[in-house]
C-alpha cells in the first residue's frame, strides 16, 4: 500500500509557521483542490494546509476517467496536482487516510491510515468538508457478488480493466452520462456491452427523447447494445456475476455489471459530528455549515435545497469558500444556473433549462446529412429550454437568453439560426465580448472566461499555452470553439486555425499520416492518439487512423474492428428498420445457375423479404435480422460466393457490358477484363468506396465514364478514364491515357489504386482527390512503366473474405 505524505516545510521559518493558521480539508477531490488553489491565490501565507484523502493516489480529474478506461489516457494524464505542487506550497497531503471523528470543541481531527493500525490527531482553525458523494447501488439480490462495480474512481477503472477480455459481456445499468461513458470505455476494452435503462430513452435528464434516440443510434453504430424500458430484478450467480434477471422473467448472461444510476451525498461524517444534514450537508450562502468553523463544498452539500453534480457549480462554491476562510469575502453563493455542454462518445451535446413541459411551444430543426438537431422550448415568448445535438456552437447564446429571460419577439424568425446574422444590440446576443467573467467555458476543468482572460494577461500568447495553463479544451474538447474565440478577442491576435483531423486533436490529417509513416513502431490506434496527445476519441478519428495505419503498414497492421464504421463491423448494410442487407460478389456482373439457385434457396430458408438486382449488377438480399447474418454468411460462403463489400470503404463493383462475347458492337472482351480488374483490387481497403466500369465500345453501355476508374474499349485497345462520379454530384471522368493490352490496364489499375490509397485522405472519393492534387500530379506519378510497376508492386491484399472467417462472430 502506498501512503503518500508530503511535508515540505524545512525552509519555512518556525516563527512563520507558528503564526500561520491551520486549514484542514477532508477530501482530495476536484472541489477540495479548487478550494486550496483559491486560498493560495488570495493569501498563500495565511494557512498551513493539510489535505486528507481516502484514495491512495494524487488528486485527479474524475471527469476524465472514461478516457483512462478506454485506454486513451493514462492516470498521469489526468492528475491535477503533483508532488511538486505540494512541496512548493508547503502543503501536507495525506492519502490513504480516513477521518474517524472530529472534535468540534477542541477543533481536532482524528485520522487513521486505512488498513494500518496507525492514527494521529490534527488541529484546525478552519475545517472544510469535501467528502463528495457515493455511487447509489440498487438494492438488488446479488448486488454484493464479485463483478458488480460502480464507475466512480480509479479503483473502479483498474478493476474493469483487469477483467477485460475477448468475448466477455458487460451490462451497464443506467443511461445517464456516466453510464454511457462507462459503456464506451468497456466497449473499447473489448467487452460486449449492453446498456440497461428503465426509461424509453437515454440521458433523459439532459436530452429529449428524439435527441436521445439520435445519440443511441451513434452508440449502436459502435456496437453498444441497449435494453430500455427494462427493470432489473436480480443479479444472479454463485460467487460471481453470471446473469441478470428482469422483472418480466427474461435473463441476460453477463460477466460484469456496472451500476451507474446516480449518486448520494456523502454526509456520514457530518452526521456523526452533529452538523445539520438533510440528504446532504446543509450550508448557507457562505458555504458555512451549522458550525462557524466548518465549511463544506461539492457533491456532499445541500444548498437552498439543491445538490449539484457538475464541475462549474462546485468550483463557484470553492471560490466563495476560499474567500470566507481567508476572511476577504467578496461574493455569496446563491445557486447556479445549470447548462450541460458535453461531448458524449465524440458527439457534441448541449442542454439547458426545461424541455419536457408538453404545454411549451417547441421549435425544431434537423440536418440529416450532418446529423445535427436543435430543439427550443418557448413559454410566454421567452426561451425556457434548449437541446442541441451534434453541434453545440450556439449553446451559450441560448443559455444567455434562458438566464436573462429575454423576450424573443424580435428574433423569433431567426432564433433557430443562433446569433448568426442577429444584431447583438437588439438580440441580447452573447458574443464572447459580452460574456461575464464568471461564466463557465470549460465544464471538464471548471474554467471560466475570467480564467482565460487572466491567463492571456499573464503571458499565454498561444492557444496551446492557454491550454497548458488552464486546462481549458483539454478534456472532452467540446468547449474548444468558444475558448478560441475568447483567446482571440482578449489577445487581439487573429487566431490561426487549421483544418484538423477532428475535434479530438490539434493536428491536421496530413500531420497524423506523417506521424504514422515516420514511426514504424506505431501500429495501434491508441499509440497514435497517445503519441499525438489526442484529448478524446470519436467516430471521425477512429476509422481514419484505422485506415491510415492499414495503408501505411499493410499486412503488418490488424484492423481494429471497434474503430470501424458500423456497417463494416457488421459486414452488412444496416437499413432504416434495423435489419440488414448483404450483397455477394458477382465479378463483372457474372453469375451461374448454381449460384442463383443457392441464393434462392437461402432466401427462401431465411424468409428474406426483398431480393433486388442492384445498379452494380449484383443481387441484394434485404430485410435480414441481425441474428440471421452469421448462418446466412456461412451458407453463402459454402456455395462458393464471397462478400461484395457493398458496405465498406473498398472496391464495390466493376460494371460491364457483354462485349465481344455477345454484342455485335463489341470491340474487346469487356466481361473478361472486368473480372480481371475486380479480382486485382477487390481485397483492399480504400479511403472511400471505389467503383469501376468497362464498356466494350464507345457506346458506353456500362457507363464507364462516370466511375472512379473506367475503361472504354476500342478496336486498337483501351482508353482509361478516371475521377468520375454519379451520386449527389455527377461528374464525367477525365481521359487519362491509352493502353494496348489487358495486362497493361490491370497493372495500371493496381498502381492507380495504390497511389489513391496512400495519398488520398480518408473519406475522399477519387473525384475529390483528383480535384485536390490535379490530374497532372497523378499522371506524373504514373508516367513511366517503372513508376507504374513501383506503385503496383506495393499493393498487397489487405482484407480477406469476412464470410470465410469467424471474426464477424464477435462483432455481430
Amino acid at each position: 500500500m502506498i501512503f503518500i505524505v508530503i511535508i515540505i516545510g524545512f525552509f519555512v521559518s518556525q516563527k512563520k509557521e507558528k503564526n500561520m493558521k491551520k486549514l484542514v480539508l477532508i477530501g482530495s477531490g476536484m472541489s477540495a483542490m479548487k478550494v486550496v488553489d483559491e486560498v493560495l491565490k488570495i493569501d498563500p501565507d495565511m494557512y498551513q494546509i493539510t489535505i486528507i484523502g481516502e484514495e491512495k493516489t494524487l488528486p485527479y480529474n474524475r471527469i476524465m476517467l472514461s478516457p483512462v478506461l478506454a485506454g486513451e489516457k493514462t492516470f498521469t494524464d489526468i492528475q491535477t496536482h503533483d508532488e511538486a505542487y505540494f512541496a512548493e506550497h508547503n502543503i501536507i497531503f495525506k492519502s490513504g487516510c480516513k477521518v474517524t471523528t472530529v472534535n468540534r470543541k477542541t477543533k481536532t481531527v482524528s485520522v487513521a491510515k486505512i488498513n494500518k493500525d496507525q492514527s494521529e490527531t490534527l488541529d484546525y482553525d478552519r475545517l472544510v468538508l469535501c467528502t463528495g458523494s457515493t455511487p447509489f447501488i440498487l438494492p438488488l439480490p446479488g448486488k454484493d457478488l464479485e463483478g458488480v462495480v460502480s464507475f466512480r474512481d480509479m479503483v473502479d477503472v483498474n478493476y474493469m480493466k483487469s477483467k477485460a477480455g475477448t468475448g466477455k459481456k458487460a451490462a451497464v445499468i443506467g443511461t445517464g452520462l456516466l453510464g454511457l461513458e462507462a459503456a464506451n470505455g468497456l466497449n473499447e476494452l473489448g467487452f460486449e456491452v449492453t446498456v440497461i435503462g428503465n426509461m424509453a430513452s437515454i440521458m433523459n435528464m439532459q436530452l429529449d427523447a428524439t435527441s436521445g434516440g439520435l445519440l443511441q443510434k451513434v452508440l449502436e453504430q459502435k456496437n453498444i447494445a441497449f435494453k430500455l424500458n427494462a427493470m432489473t430484478a436480480k443479479i444472479k450467480g454463485s460467487d460471481k456475476v453470471e446473469a441478470l434477471e428482469f422483472d418480466d422473467g427474461s435473463t441476460m448472461a453477463v460477466d460484469m455489471v456496472v451500476m451507474s444510476v446516480g449518486i448520494v451525498p456523502n454526509d456520514t461524517l457530518a452526521q456523526q459530528i452533529g452538523l445539520h444534514t438533510d440528504r446532504g450537508i446543509i450550508v448557507n450562502d457562505t458555504m458555512m455549515t451549522s458550525d462557524p468553523a466548518i465549511y463544506s463544498v461539492g457533491e456532499c452539500i445541500k444548498h437552498r435545497g439543491t445538490t449539484y453534480g457538475l464541475v462549474a457549480p462546485l468550483f463557484e462554491q470553492a471560490r466563495v469558500c476560499a474567500e470566507q476562510v481567508c476572511e476577504v469575502s467578496h461574493h455569496m453563493y446563491t445557486g447556479s444556473d445549470i447548462s450541460a455542454k458535453l461531448k458524449v462518445s465524440g458527439v457534441d451535446v448541449f442542454s439547458a433549462g426545461e424541455f419536457d413541459n408538453s404545454e411549451d411551444e417547441v421549435m425544431c430543426s434537423k440536418d440529416h446529412a450532418l446529423n445535427t438537431r436543435k430543439r427550443l422550448s418557448i413559454r410566454n415568448n421567452k426561451l425556457v429550454g434548449a437541446v442541441l445535438f451534434g453541434d453545440s456552437t450556439d449553446g451559450l447564446f441560448y443559455f444567455d437568453l434562458i438566464k436573462k429571460q429575454t423576450d424573443i419577439t424580435d428574433i423569433r424568425k431567426t432564433l433557430l439560426f443562433g446569433d448568426i446574422g442577429i444584431d447583438a444590440a437588439s438580440a441580447g446576443s452573447v458574443g464572447v465580448e459580452k460574456m461575464a467573467d464568471d461564466e463557465q467555458v470549460c465544464g471538464c476543468m471548471g474554467v471560466t472566461k475570467g480564467d482565460i482572460v487572466n491567463a492571456v494577461g499573464g503571458g499565454c500568447d498561444t492557444f496551446e499555452a492557454l491550454q497548458a495553463e488552464t486546462g481549458c479544451a483539454t478534456g472532452c474538447g467540446g468547449c474548444g470553439s468558444v475558448a478560441k474565440q475568447i483567446f482571440s478577442f482578449v489577445s487581439g491576435a487573429e487566431l490561426v486555425t487549421k483544418e484538423t483531423l477532428c475535434d479530438c486533436t490539434s493536428h491536421s490529417t496530413q500531420e497524423v499520416r506523417e506521424y504514422i509513416r515516420a514511426l514504424e513502431s506505431v501500429k495501434t490506434i491508441d499509440e497514435v492518439r497517445k503519441g499525438l496527445d489526442f484529448t478524446s476519441s470519436c467516430e471521425v478519428c477512429g476509422p481514419a487512423i484505422n485506415y491510415y495505419l492499414s495503408s501505411g503498414f499493410n499486412e503488418a497492421y490488424v484492423h481494429n474492428d471497434k474503430e470501424r464504421p458500423h456497417n463494416e463491423m457488421m459486414h452488412a448494410n444496416k437499413q432504416r428498420d434495423g435489419t440488414y442487407s448483404i450483397v455477394p460478389q458477382m465479378q463483372g456482373g457474372l453469375t451461374t445457375p448454381a449460384e442463383l439457385k443457392a441464393l434462392a434457396e437461402i432466401a427462401v430458408k431465411y424468409e428474406v423479404p426483398t431480393v433486388k438486382v442492384t445498379g452494380g449488377q449484383r443481387i441484394d438480399l434485404l430485410g435480414i435480422p441481425k441474428e440471421n447474418l452469421n448462418p446466412m454468411w456461412e451458407e453463402i460462403a459454402a456455395a462458393g460466393m464471397e462478400s461484395g463489400y457493398a458496405y465498406g470503404k473498398a472496391t464495390r463493383t466493376c460494371k460491364s457490358c457483354v462485349g465481344t462475347d455477345h454484342c455485335m458492337m463489341g470491340t474487346q472482351d469487356s466481361m473478361g477484363l472486368s473480372v480481371l480488374m475486380e479480382d486485382a483490387v477487390w481485397s483492399h481497403f480504400m479511403p472511400h468506396k471505389f467503383k469501376m466500369g468497362v464498356s466494350g465500345c464507345p457506346r458506353n453501355c456500362a457507363e464507364a465514364t462516370i466511375k472512379d476508374f473506367g475503361v472504354i474499349c476500342t478496336e486498337k485497345g483501351y482508353e482509361i478514364h478516371v475521377a468520375g462520379a454519379c451520386g449527389i454530384r455527377t461528374k464525367a471522368c477525365l481521359k487519362d491515357r491509352f493502353f494496348e493490352t489487358e495486362a497493361e490496364v490491370v497493372e495500371y489499375l493496381k498502381a492507380f489504386v495504390q497511389l489513391y490509397r496512400v495519398e488520398a485522405n480518408y473519406l475522399e472519393r477519387v473525384m475529390h482527390f483528383e480535384e485536390r492534387v490535379g490530374l497532372d500530379y497523378i499522371q506524373s506519378q504514373l508516367d513511366t512503366p517503372k513508376k507504374i510497376k513501383h506503385w503496383a508492386d506495393k499493393l498487397p491484399k489487405t482484407i480477406k473474405n469476412p464470410w470465410m472467417t469467424t471474426n464477424h462472430r464477435k462483432i455481430a
